[in-house]
C-alpha cells in the first residue's frame, strides 16, 4: 500500500471546523454589541469593537494555520504508519511472493519492460500473440538504450518433446521446433527495427540497446518475466500455454526471488547455451543449435525424415514381382520345348 492511498484525518478539518465556528461567535458578539449601544456610547467604543473584530479575524486566521499544520502532520504519521506497517509485512513474508494473478499481467510487465534498465525474459518459446503484446515495451527499452536478454528452449533439445506434450495444442517436436524457429526470427525481426532508432540515439555518448537472445537446453519449469526488483513468474500446467496459467508476482530480494536470480544465472553458465546472432538468418544458424545439444533425438529425426523418404511407389512392389514373373515364364517356357523335343 502507498501513502497516497491513507486515508485523510479528520482532526484538521474538526480544527477548521472549530475555528470557523469560534470567529464568526465573535464577530457576532461584536456586531450585537455595537449595535445594542447608543450613538454617544458607539463613538467611543469604535476603536474598540473594530479591535475586536481585527482580533478575531487575526485569530481565525491564527486557527486556520494550526489546525491545516496539524492536518498535514496528522496525514504524514497515518502515511508513515502504513509504510512501516508494510515493511513489517514483507519482513515477515519470507517467501517473496506478494500477489498472484490468472494469465500474465500483461499491463504490469510491459510498464516494467519500458521503464526497467534491465530485463530478463525465461519461456519455452513466445507465441505471436505475446510477442506483438510486448513488442512497444520492447522498443522503448532498447531506444533508451537498454539491455534485454531472452532465453528460449533450444528448438532441438529433448524438453521440446516433453514440453509439446503438455501444451494445449498438443503439437509434435518438428511442428514445436517450427514454432521456436518462428520466436527467434520474430525477435530477429524486432532487433532489425531497432537498429535505425539506435542510430538517433537522445545523447552523443549514449551506449545503443542491447537485445541478446539464447537458446538453453534444460527442463523448463516456470516462465520468468524480471527486472528491477520484481518478476512474474508462471508455471508450465498441463495443456495450458504459461502466459494464461497462474502467476506470482516475486519480490527478487527474499525467498523465491534469490533463487529465480540464481536460475538465470545458471542457464548464463550452461555449456550448451547458444546466442543467437540476430544479424544472421536463423535459417544458417539451425545445425549450430542441434549440435550444441549432446543427447539430441538423432533417431527420431532420422524416423521423421525416413518417413518422409518412404512415400507410396507401386514400382517398388510391382518390379519385384514383374521380374519374378518374367523368370518363372522363361523356366516353364524352356520346361515346355525340353518336352516337344523329348
Amino acid at each position: 500500500m502507498n501513502p497516497s492511498s491513507t486515508p485523510p484525518s479528520n482532526l484538521g478539518r474538526r480544527g477548521l471546523r472549530n475555528a470557523a465556528i469560534v470567529s464568526v461567535v465573535m464577530v457576532a458578539l461584536m456586531l450585537a454589541l455595537y449595535f445594542r449601544m447608543e450613538k454617544s456610547q458607539r463613538a467611543n467604543m469604535e476603536d474598540e469593537i473594530f479591535g475586536g473584530l481585527a482580533g478575531a479575524a487575526i485569530l481565525y486566521v491564527v486557527s486556520v494555520g494550526v489546525a491545516y499544520a496539524t492536518w498535514k502532520y496528522r496525514e504524514a504519521l497515518e502515511a508513515e504508519k502504513e509504510e512501516r506497517l508494510v515493511e513489517r509485512l514483507d519482513a515477515k513474508n519470507k517467501s517473496g511472493v506478494r500477489s498472484s494473478s490468472l494469465g500474465l499481467p500483461f499491463d504490469e510487465v510491459t510498464r516494467g519492460i519500458a521503464s526497467s534498465p534491465e530485463t530478463v525474459i525465461v519461456e519455452t518459446w513466445l507465441d505471436d500473440s505475446t510477442l506483438k503484446l510486448l513488442e512497444p515495451a520492447l522498443l522503448e527499452s532498447l531506444g533508451k538504450s537498454r539491455r534485454i536478454r531472452v532465453f528460449v528452449l533450444n528448438p532441438f533439445s529433448p524438453s521440446v518433446t516433453r514440453r509439446g506434450r503438455d501444451r494445449e495444442n498438443k503439437k509434435g517436436p518438428e511442428e514445436n521446433r517450427q514454432s521456436i524457429r518462428g520466436t527467434l526470427e520474430y525477435l530477429s525481426g524486432l532487433a532489425a527495427k531497432a537498429r535505425p532508432a539506435l542510430a538517433l540515439l537522445p545523447k552523443p555518448g549514449s551506449q545503443p540497446g542491447k537485445l541478446e537472445v539464447f537458446c538453453y537446453d534444460s527442463l523448463p519449469s516456470f516462465s520468468i518475466y524480471a527486472w528491477h526488483d520484481r518478476a512474474f513468474v508462471g508455471f508450465h500446467l498441463e495443456g495450458v500455454k504459461s502466459s494464461e496459467g497462474t502467476h506470482l508476482e516475486v519480490d527478487l530480494r527474499v525467498g523465491l526471488g534469490p533463487q529465480l536470480t540464481a536460475h538465470i544465472a545458471n542457464l548464463g553458465q550452461m555449456a550448451s547455451l547458444v546466442k543467437i546472432d540476430l544479424a544472421r538468418p536463423i535459417e544458417a544458424q539451425m545445425e549450430t543449435l542441434r549440435l550444441a545439444v549432446p543427447d539430441c533425438p538423432e533417431g527420431e529425426l532420422e524416423v521423421s525424415s525416413g518417413a518422409a523418404k518412404k512415400s507410396f511407389s507401386p514400382l517398388h512392389y510391382v518390379l519385384p514381382s514383374t521380374l519374378l514373373g518374367i523368370a518363372l515364364g522363361l523356366k516353364t517356357k524352356r520346361s515346355d520345348k525340353g518336352d516337344s523335343e523329348g
